[in-house]
């Protein structure tokens, strides 16, 4: 399971981002400070995925997620079937397998699913 994920807070602007980045996008700072994110957050908007790179597995359900941080995560969405999603729904930190990797790996990742 994934513990936590560590997005970066850029120290001249404050802008937040996740994945972290060694510039800030918003103002080219390159000081730029980890930022531990919320394991728990809510759901802003999901797609049902039918088409994917070789050896994922589909259909899958991409989405964003909104945490207290002030930072939208683009993830996998697992353990839930579209039609019990909701806009603002809480969801939480898991880890899921996303498939099978070019070189024969498993292709483990964060994800969120709804907190039940």
């Amino acid at each position: 399971m994934t513990d936590e994920l560590i997005g970066s807070v850029c120290q001249d602007c404050g802008a937040r981002l996740f994945p972290p980045a060694a510039v800030c996008p918003e103002c080219m700072s390159e000081r730029m400070a980890e930022l531990p994110l919320s394991r728990e957050g809510t759901l802003y908007a999901w797609s049902v995925v039918h088409v994917a790179p070789k050896g994922w597995k589909t259909p899958y359900i991409a989405g964003y997620v909104d945490l207290p941080e002030q930072v939208r995560v683009f993830t996998h969405v697992v353990d839930a079937r579209p039609d019990e999603l909701q806009s603002d729904m809480k969801v939480r930190l898991t880890s899921a397998n996303l498939g099978i990797g070019e070189d024969g790996q498993p292709l483990d990742s964060y994800a969120f699913t709804p907190a039940r």
